[in-house]
Parts: C-alpha cells; structure tokens; sequence
C-alpha cells in the first residue's frame, strides 16, 4: 500500500474539496458542507473507546487483568488501536472536526481536507485560512490550519497554522514572532494579542492533559493577523540574496545538524556527498519547483529547496513524506532550517 489512509471499513477514510490528492482516493465533496457530511465522507464516524486490557493464561480459564491499562479501540469496527495508561485522554474526531465547525463560524476558514490514517491510529483535519498573497512576484503562499491527533502514543494533539506554496504544496508551520526585529534573535512562539491572551502558531498537548477545542482555538489566536506578520518575514527573507558559498556553509551545518552519529566502525559520510545536500543545491541553482516565479539567488529560494525535498523527496515513500513533512521528523528539519535562514547574519 502506498499511503497510510485508513480502509478498514472498505471504504477509504478521506474527504477533499478542490483537487484529488496524489493518490487518488477519498470523497471529493463541494464547498460549503456541514460537520456532518464531513465526519461521514471522511471515515470519521466513530468514537475511540477504551476497555481494561485482559489477557489469558494457559489452562486458566479466568482472564487476568492488567492493572492500570487500558485498550483503545473503534466503536465500528472493534479495531484495537493501542494499549494506553489510565491517564491518557482521548481527543475523538469529532473533536477534530468540531474545532473546524467553530472556525467556519468564525468566518473566513474553508475545511479542505479530513481523513484517518493508519487504521484509524491518526485523524486530522486542514482548513484553508485565506487565498493567500505572494511572498514576491506571482510565488503566491496560502495560510491554513492543521488540527490532529492520534490514538497510539506516537503523537501528542497538535493545532498549528501551516503555510502551503501553491506552485508546489510546500508546508512549513508558520512561527510567529521567530524573529524579534529589533535584535534578529530567535524568541518564543507566544506573544500576546490584544486581549492580553497568550497566543500561539502552534499549540502541543499531551494526552496526559484534557484538550478544550474552543481553548485551543483561542490559544492560536485565530483573531490575531499570524498570516500577516509571517509574510512579512518570508519576504524580508525574499530579499536576501545569497552566495553560493553561503549556501553551502547554510546546508552543511542544516545536515550536520540533523545526521545521526554513525555506529563505531563505520565509515562517516561527507555531507557534501549525500543525496539530501546534491539535491537540495541542485534545487537551489534551477531545479525548483516554481523556479521561475522567485528573482534571483535568496534565502527565500533556499527555504523552498529544503522545504521541496522535504515534502516530495524524502523519505521511502509519500506516505512517510506526507507524516514526516506535518508531524515528525521532516516539519523539525523545514522549522530548523527557516530559523537559521531568519536568524543568520
């Protein structure tokens, strides 16, 4: 299988407005749908329950109980989905799909796309904030909101803003206030909006802790103009020009950064060797995605080469591409490397 959407119930658990995914597969829907179409078309509709976790010994009829665990699993199929401990606290998707409802009140947020991955192990949602303006020329860059969570330990509940390059479908989170302009130091991604409520572009909570859906709407601080202060950053980054020599020095220490130290007795790679590095600077000298919609060598054009080969290189397959790039391993590399490219002298 080439992807992680969820067809357990013969049916795959994806619903989209506007084009059909890579893959194929879902329920396209038109605009303008309710909750309710949406948590059915999407494969949504089901709750996680959770029972004591028994276990049988043999020649003992009795079933022993394992004190203190809990098993997760589908009130439609009966599909365990993991063994949790008492304290972990269930985000249901129509949690997911309720946070999305009260945005759409709010006005101006579009629910684009929702669906269950692995087996219902993961459900998220992703709503277009606005159309997006360009960061310079016609390269043109969309806001939306990322809401998910999952049901088997491998992910806390995440609610962050992502910014999406059209040309390409490039994400990165947007952070706001990465920049202080007065010192060009890195800082927080809280600041405070003008209720004196603590804001953020991205909003992480453990299953340890209950999640409030309007709580975490709040904390993002939908009314705040997010999208307005992080174009202004993306296109100061637009304006930077960079050397070849700098690029590299800038991609060197990225990978670096990020490459596992090797086993002892193995041979350590040179970064100017390995694929991510050639890749990444060929996308860089012409290769890009959109190539001819960014002027000149600049950071902005860096930004977009890792954040290309990220989204669409990396990795075995789109499948570990498309979970990577939101929520392991790919988004640290993409929110890495825009730190350093907004922060480097």
């Amino acid at each position: 299988m080439a992807h992680m959407i969820d067809e357990t119930t013969g049916k795959a658990a994806i619903a989209f407005v506007g084009q059909t995914p890579w893959h194929g597969l879902g329920q396209q829907l038109t605009p303008g749908q309710g909750i309710d179409v949406w948590r059915r078309e999407a494969g949504l509709d089901y709750d996680v329950l959770r029972s004591p976790v028994l276990y049988g010994i043999k020649d003992l009829a009795a079933k022993m109980g394992f004190s203190g665990k809990d098993v997760l699993y589908r009130s439609d199929t009966g599909a365990a989905l993991s063994v949790v401990g008492k304290n972990y606290n269930i985000v249901q998707p129509s949690d997911i799909l309720e946070f999305f409802g009260r945005l759409s009140e709010i006005g101006g947020f579009d629910l684009e796309v929702a669906g269950a991955l692995s087996d219902g192990k993961r459900v998220w949602g992703l709503a277009k904030v606005s159309d997006g303006a360009p960061v310079i020329g016609q390269d043109i860059v969309r806001p939306y909101v990322l809401f998910a969570t999952s049901y088997d330990g491998t992910m806390a509940t995440v609610a962050k803003f992502t910014a999406i390059r059209v040309v390409c479908h490039n994400t990165i989170t947007m952070a706001i206030g990465a920049i202080n302009s007065e010192t060009g130091m890195a800082y927080g991604k809280s600041e405070q909006d003008t209720e004196c409520k603590a804001v953020s572009s991205l909003v992480r909570i453990t299953h340890s802790k209950k999640v409030d859906v309007e709580d975490v709407r709040q904390r993002l601080g939908i009314v705040a103009d997010i999208y307005e202060k992080w174009m202004v950053q993306t296109r100061i980054l637009a304006e930077q020009e960079m050397t070849i020599g700098a690029a590299d020095k800038f991609l060197y220490k990225l990978i670096d950064s990020i490459t596992p130290i090797p086993a002892a007795g193995r041979t350590v790679t040179n970064i100017r060797d390995m694929k991510s590095y050639k890749r990444i600077m060929d996308m860089f000298n012409g290769d890009l995605i959109g190539n001819d919609l960014t002027e000149g060598q600049t950071r902005w054009k860096m930004l977009n080469a890792v954040t290309e080969f990220v989204d669409h290189e990396r990795g075995k397959s789109g499948d570990t591409r498309l979970s990577g790039a939101w929520f392991g391993v790919g988004e640290g590399i993409k929110n890495r490397a825009y730190q350093m490219l907004a922060t480097a002298d």
